[in-house]
């Protein structure tokens, strides 16, 4: 379980200017069940023949908020609800969010086992504990009383979706438009590609359709296009809580939760709040930002002083530049773990 989200998390100050359009906020109730939406926002990516880093920072639909009477570190009961896996399409992902209640566990996300919540068929939600996508664990009935929305995840059939103009596909991984996801274990790009069909997805190098591929909260991803730009444009919900995203030593390609822009100052970044600063940038925490211009990340570092940022090889201050932006990717390189890692909120609920 988190430690104090208001000891650890990041604090974001700007505003939802920077691309977001606020469309609306409303909540409705059918039978037991409630569906609350989020504000609503449009984000577009302007996308080029190359690589491009990608972040996904708006929400599917909230297809349930409810109330949690009970739970285990498996389970999920929501109150009010007689039939959760009616909501669910079989062999689609899902995700649970804490959206309200302990401060220590709001923004944390738990993967659906879909097919098992469709069988139970009342108001218990089993979650996937073995998915590298829970942000931490449950201990027996922590989370009562929290706020839980169920949404479905994003995967890469829906980001084609969001394109205006059709990606291109190929049966020759090479030639087709394609998705890389970072791999720390293999400090490598596992690259995901778009078949002929314009429809299925493959790994490459596998023969197996994988166009459900979840592109998690906070995941960032490069794009490669293969010929002619494109525009990428995202409507969906605006998160308004908290947004754990627990990091490890080494690297972590990660995606803004919000749609706002940042600065390694707004994500936190200082030694008071767990980063590790040195004069020697090799030593100290850092953050590197994709440049499609080089083909190269550009890496800024934190400063012994424990919140200057710089970039390497400068003596530029970067410490509130907003140099993370809100429809793309950075990666964070740690020195520390810090599992109750958070960022708060910019948008008021």
């Amino acid at each position: 379980m988190k430690t104090s989200v208001s000891k650890r998390a990041s604090r974001l100050g700007a505003s939802l200017s920077l691309g977001l359009v606020l469309l609306s906020a409303m909540a409705s109730s059918v039978s037991a069940q409630t569906v609350t939406t989020t504000p609503v926002g449009a984000v577009t990516n302007t996308i080029t023949v190359g690589l491009n880093n990608l972040g996904v920072s708006v929400l599917n639909a909230n297809l349930l908020t409810s109330a949690c009477s009970s739970n285990t570190a498996s389970t999920v009961t929501l109150s009010g609800s007689s039939n959760v896996g009616a909501l669910l399409t079989a062999g689609q992902p899902y995700y649970l969010e804490v959206t309200a209640g302990d401060a220590s566990i709001v923004g944390d996300r738990f993967d659906v086992d879909t097919t098992a919540t469709i069988t139970s068929a009342n108001g218990v939600v089993t979650l996937n504990t073995a998915s590298v996508n829970n942000t931490t664990t449950l201990t027996t009935n922590v989370a009562s009383g929290a706020t839980f929305a169920l949404r479905k995840h994003i995967t890469l059939a829906q980001l084609q979706s969001f394109f205006s103009t059709a990606l291109v596909g190929s049966n020759t991984a090479a030639n087709a438009d394609q998705v890389w996801f970072y791999n720390a274990a293999t400090d490598s790009f596992s690259v995901y590609y778009l078949r002929a069909d314009l429809v299925n997805w493959r790994l490459s190098g596998s023969a197996t359709n994988v166009s459900n591929t979840v592109i998690a909260p906070g995941v960032g991803v490069l794009f490669r296009k293969v010929t002619s730009g494109a525009t990428l444009v995202a409507v969906g919900g605006v998160r308004t809580n908290n947004f754990a995203l627990p990091l490890t030593p080494g690297l972590k390609f990660v995606a803004s939760g919000y749609p706002v822009d940042a600065s390694p100052s707004a994500v936190g970044g200082t030694a008071a709040l767990g980063w590790t600063g040195n004069n020697v940038a090799g030593n100290a925490d850092q953050l590197q930002v994709y440049n499609p211009t080089t083909d190269a990340f550009v890496s800024y570092y934190l400063r012994a002083d424990g919140t200057t940022w710089r970039q390497v090889g400068t003596t530029t201050a970067v410490t509130t530049s907003s140099i993370l932006g809100f429809n793309s990717a950075y990666m964070i390189k740690r020195n520390a773990a810090d599992a109750s890692y958070a960022v708060i909120s910019p948008v008021a609920p």
